[in-house]
């Protein structure tokens, strides 16, 4: 009986493989013809297989494909699996600079593609008290400050800080 156990054991695992093996494949297929005809479908079918694989894997192989299923999910304008995905990967510690990006990358979805603009500041803030060294912490610094402005106010703003600099000089 145990050597049943390890033979289905071991027909599981290879099965498994062979069935990432394929996953990994499809999902090359599918980003190279996303590349060349951008499409909602594709889109979708890309966030389906990156789940299915960050489902899969462990590690930081997970992480990535956690990562790419949040892009595409915002992408794909499905903003609450976009949302549920970065939640997962800031409230995790294992790759603080990943979780600095979806940190931040929630926080801009909240704020440029929902107008969420308070949800959007408690994240900003959330993001500047957890990672303050961050490469993007004098973006949600800047984007903080200026929540809320339409466009024409923001390039009137960096219209102005241009001009101030130029006869500063």
């Amino acid at each position: 009986m145990q050597k049943l156990w390890i033979y289905l054991s071991i027909l599981l695992m290879v099965a498994c493989s062979g069935s990432t093996a394929r996953t990994e494949e499809e999902i090359a297929r599918l980003e190279t013809q996303l590349a060349k005809e951008p499409s909602e479908e594709i889109l979708n079918q890309l966030l389906d297989l990156y789940k299915e694989m960050a489902a899969k894997t462990s590690g930081e192989q997970h992480m990535d494909y956690l990562w790419k299923a949040g892009e595409t999910a915002r992408a794909a304008r499905d903003f609450s699996t976009a949302e549920t995905i970065f939640m997962e990967l800031y409230s995790q510690d294992d790759s603080p600079d990943l979780a600095a990006k979806a940190l931040f990358l929630h926080a801009f979805m909240c704020d440029e593609d929902l107008k969420e603009y308070e949800k959007a500041k408690s994240l900003y803030e959330q993001f500047l008290q957890k990672f303050p060294e961050s490469d993007f912490s004098d973006d949600a610094q800047f984007l903080l400050d200026n929540l809320g402005k339409s466009d024409e106010e923001m390039l009137e703003l960096l219209n102005k800080a241009n001009a101030e600099n130029t006869d500063e000089q």
